[in-house]
Protein backbone atom coordinates (compact mmCIF):
# COMPACT_ATOMS: atom_id res chain seq x y z
CA UNK A 1 0.00 0.00 0.00
CA UNK A 2 1.17 3.55 -0.97
CA UNK A 3 1.55 5.76 2.04
CA UNK A 4 1.34 9.68 1.97
CA UNK A 5 3.44 12.08 3.62
CA UNK A 6 1.16 14.56 5.68
CA UNK A 7 3.11 17.89 3.76
CA UNK A 8 2.80 16.27 0.47
CA UNK A 9 -1.07 15.64 0.78
CA UNK A 10 -1.32 19.22 2.02
CA UNK A 11 0.98 20.23 -1.16
CA UNK A 12 -1.10 18.42 -3.18
CA UNK A 13 -4.38 19.71 -1.55
CA UNK A 14 -3.58 23.41 -2.09
CA UNK A 15 -1.87 22.51 -5.65
CA UNK A 16 -5.84 21.10 -6.55
CA UNK A 17 -8.15 23.40 -4.71
CA UNK A 18 -5.31 26.47 -5.94
CA UNK A 19 -6.44 25.13 -9.54
CA UNK A 20 -9.75 24.93 -8.91
CA UNK A 21 -10.11 28.81 -7.42
CA UNK A 22 -7.94 30.07 -10.51
CA UNK A 23 -10.94 28.75 -12.67
CA UNK A 24 -13.45 31.00 -11.02
CA UNK A 25 -11.17 34.12 -11.54
CA UNK A 26 -11.82 35.83 -15.17
CA UNK A 27 -10.41 38.46 -16.71
CA UNK A 28 -11.39 41.14 -19.29
CA UNK A 29 -9.89 44.52 -21.16
CA UNK A 30 -12.53 46.83 -19.99
CA UNK A 31 -11.10 49.10 -22.83
CA UNK A 32 -11.47 46.84 -25.26
CA UNK A 33 -14.81 45.76 -24.79
CA UNK A 34 -15.99 50.41 -24.55
CA UNK A 35 -13.98 50.62 -27.74
CA UNK A 36 -15.55 47.53 -29.84
CA UNK A 37 -18.90 47.77 -28.25
CA UNK A 38 -21.11 48.99 -30.86
CA UNK A 39 -23.17 51.71 -29.10
CA UNK A 40 -19.83 53.52 -28.30
CA UNK A 41 -19.67 54.18 -31.88
CA UNK A 42 -23.39 55.62 -31.76
CA UNK A 43 -21.80 57.50 -28.86
CA UNK A 44 -19.06 59.24 -30.25
CA UNK A 45 -20.92 60.04 -33.76
CA UNK A 46 -22.97 61.81 -31.38
CA UNK A 47 -20.12 64.06 -29.75
CA UNK A 48 -18.77 65.09 -33.60
CA UNK A 49 -21.91 65.79 -34.66
CA UNK A 50 -22.14 68.61 -31.30
CA UNK A 51 -18.59 69.33 -32.52
CA UNK A 52 -19.22 70.31 -35.81
CA UNK A 53 -22.63 72.15 -34.80
CA UNK A 54 -20.32 74.21 -32.27
CA UNK A 55 -18.06 74.69 -34.93
CA UNK A 56 -19.98 75.74 -37.36
CA UNK A 57 -21.74 78.06 -34.92
CA UNK A 58 -18.72 79.85 -34.26
CA UNK A 59 -18.05 80.30 -38.12
CA UNK A 60 -21.22 82.39 -38.08
CA UNK A 61 -20.29 84.58 -35.37
CA UNK A 62 -16.89 84.84 -36.79
CA UNK A 63 -18.55 86.04 -39.78
CA UNK A 64 -20.27 88.40 -38.06
CA UNK A 65 -17.72 89.61 -36.02
CA UNK A 66 -14.85 90.07 -39.51
CA UNK A 67 -18.00 92.30 -40.97
CA UNK A 68 -17.85 94.82 -37.88
CA UNK A 69 -14.53 95.03 -38.15
CA UNK A 70 -14.42 95.88 -41.70
CA UNK A 71 -17.47 98.44 -40.80
CA UNK A 72 -15.00 99.87 -38.12
CA UNK A 73 -12.30 100.61 -40.37
CA UNK A 74 -14.19 102.21 -42.99
CA UNK A 75 -15.48 104.30 -40.23
CA UNK A 76 -12.07 104.80 -38.56
CA UNK A 77 -10.90 106.01 -42.42
CA UNK A 78 -13.59 108.36 -42.98
CA UNK A 79 -13.34 109.97 -39.68
CA UNK A 80 -9.50 111.13 -40.56
CA UNK A 81 -10.89 111.93 -44.12
CA UNK A 82 -9.94 115.85 -44.16
CA UNK A 83 -11.73 116.27 -47.00
CA UNK A 84 -15.05 115.57 -45.13
CA UNK A 85 -16.81 119.02 -43.10
CA UNK A 86 -15.72 118.75 -39.61
CA UNK A 87 -19.31 117.84 -38.17
CA UNK A 88 -19.26 114.32 -40.70
CA UNK A 89 -16.14 113.02 -39.14
CA UNK A 90 -17.26 113.85 -35.70
CA UNK A 91 -20.76 111.64 -36.69
CA UNK A 92 -18.46 109.08 -38.12
CA UNK A 93 -15.85 109.20 -35.10
CA UNK A 94 -19.31 108.33 -32.48
CA UNK A 95 -20.47 105.66 -35.10
CA UNK A 96 -16.56 104.41 -34.46
CA UNK A 97 -17.32 104.30 -30.80
CA UNK A 98 -20.29 102.54 -31.04
CA UNK A 99 -19.33 99.87 -33.46
CA UNK A 100 -16.01 99.25 -31.02
CA UNK A 101 -18.26 98.43 -28.44
CA UNK A 102 -20.55 96.28 -30.23
CA UNK A 103 -17.24 94.48 -31.34
CA UNK A 104 -16.03 94.21 -27.92
CA UNK A 105 -19.51 92.48 -26.76
CA UNK A 106 -19.61 90.18 -29.75
CA UNK A 107 -16.30 88.91 -29.24
CA UNK A 108 -17.00 88.27 -25.53
CA UNK A 109 -20.48 86.96 -26.82
CA UNK A 110 -18.36 84.80 -28.84
CA UNK A 111 -16.12 83.41 -25.83
CA UNK A 112 -18.79 82.58 -23.60
CA UNK A 113 -20.63 80.80 -26.16
CA UNK A 114 -17.99 78.41 -27.26
CA UNK A 115 -17.36 78.12 -23.61
CA UNK A 116 -20.85 77.19 -22.58
CA UNK A 117 -20.81 74.69 -25.65
CA UNK A 118 -17.57 73.17 -24.43
CA UNK A 119 -18.80 72.84 -21.02
CA UNK A 120 -21.84 71.40 -22.36
CA UNK A 121 -20.09 68.47 -24.66
CA UNK A 122 -17.89 67.33 -22.18
CA UNK A 123 -20.96 66.90 -19.81
CA UNK A 124 -22.56 65.48 -22.41
CA UNK A 125 -19.10 62.82 -23.24
CA UNK A 126 -19.06 62.14 -19.16
CA UNK A 127 -22.85 61.23 -18.85
CA UNK A 128 -22.60 59.31 -22.48
CA UNK A 129 -19.71 57.33 -21.28
CA UNK A 130 -20.71 56.61 -17.62
CA UNK A 131 -23.92 55.08 -19.03
CA UNK A 132 -21.68 52.87 -21.52
CA UNK A 133 -19.87 51.42 -18.88
CA UNK A 134 -22.77 50.92 -16.59
CA UNK A 135 -24.58 48.91 -19.33
CA UNK A 136 -20.65 47.13 -20.31
CA UNK A 137 -20.87 46.40 -16.35
CA UNK A 138 -23.96 44.70 -16.14
CA UNK A 139 -23.39 42.33 -18.69
CA UNK A 140 -20.40 41.31 -17.26
CA UNK A 141 -21.97 40.48 -13.67
CA UNK A 142 -24.29 38.78 -16.20
CA UNK A 143 -21.82 36.53 -17.60
CA UNK A 144 -19.67 36.05 -14.66
CA UNK A 145 -22.83 34.56 -12.33
CA UNK A 146 -23.82 32.40 -15.75
CA UNK A 147 -20.59 30.96 -16.16
CA UNK A 148 -20.16 30.44 -12.45
CA UNK A 149 -16.95 32.96 -11.72
CA UNK A 150 -15.92 34.63 -8.41
CA UNK A 151 -14.73 37.49 -9.63
CA UNK A 152 -13.72 39.48 -13.10
CA UNK A 153 -10.63 41.25 -13.03
CA UNK A 154 -9.93 44.32 -15.63
CA UNK A 155 -6.63 43.39 -17.22
CA UNK A 156 -6.47 46.61 -18.99
CA UNK A 157 -6.27 48.36 -15.58
CA UNK A 158 -3.02 50.63 -14.87
CA UNK A 159 -1.31 51.74 -11.70
CA UNK A 160 -0.54 55.08 -10.28
CA UNK A 161 2.59 55.45 -12.12
CA UNK A 162 1.20 53.87 -15.98
CA UNK A 163 2.51 50.09 -15.30
CA UNK A 164 -0.22 47.33 -15.83
CA UNK A 165 -1.68 46.39 -12.71
CA UNK A 166 -2.59 42.53 -13.91
CA UNK A 167 1.32 41.31 -15.46
CA UNK A 168 0.01 37.98 -16.61
CA UNK A 169 -3.01 36.15 -17.49
CA UNK A 170 -3.95 32.74 -18.65
CA UNK A 171 -5.60 33.43 -22.23
CA UNK A 172 -8.64 30.78 -21.67
CA UNK A 173 -9.80 32.81 -18.80
CA UNK A 174 -9.90 36.40 -20.96
CA UNK A 175 -14.03 36.80 -21.09
CA UNK A 176 -13.38 39.96 -23.28
CA UNK A 177 -14.42 38.74 -26.48
CA UNK A 178 -17.69 36.74 -24.67
CA UNK A 179 -18.56 40.16 -23.40
CA UNK A 180 -18.87 41.41 -26.84
CA UNK A 181 -20.50 38.96 -28.55
CA UNK A 182 -23.39 39.76 -25.01
CA UNK A 183 -23.38 43.57 -25.89
CA UNK A 184 -22.97 43.57 -29.21
CA UNK A 185 -25.76 40.79 -29.77
CA UNK A 186 -28.70 43.31 -30.66
CA UNK A 187 -26.69 45.32 -32.68
CA UNK A 188 -28.68 44.86 -35.96
CA UNK A 189 -32.27 45.38 -34.10
CA UNK A 190 -30.94 48.67 -32.25
CA UNK A 191 -29.35 49.91 -35.52
CA UNK A 192 -32.49 49.98 -37.28
CA UNK A 193 -34.07 51.42 -34.35
CA UNK A 194 -31.24 54.27 -33.53
CA UNK A 195 -32.48 54.94 -30.19
CA UNK A 196 -30.17 58.08 -29.28
CA UNK A 197 -28.49 59.57 -26.13
CA UNK A 198 -30.34 62.78 -24.70
CA UNK A 199 -28.48 65.57 -26.03
CA UNK A 200 -28.32 68.51 -24.32
CA UNK A 201 -30.25 71.95 -26.47
CA UNK A 202 -28.40 75.23 -26.52
CA UNK A 203 -30.51 77.78 -24.89
CA UNK A 204 -33.15 79.72 -26.16
CA UNK A 205 -33.63 76.09 -28.28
Amino acid sequence: MKRFFPGLMMAAFLAVSGANAADEIAFVDLQEVFKRFYKTELAQDQIRQQADDIKMEREEIEAEVKVMKEEIEVLRSDSRDSTLSAEVRQNKRDQLEEKLVDLQKKEKDMADFEKLRMQQMEQQNTRMTKKLFDEIHEAIIGLAKAEGYDAVVDRSAQSRIGTDTVLYSVPRLDITAQVLAVLNEGREKTQVDQPQFEVEKKEGE
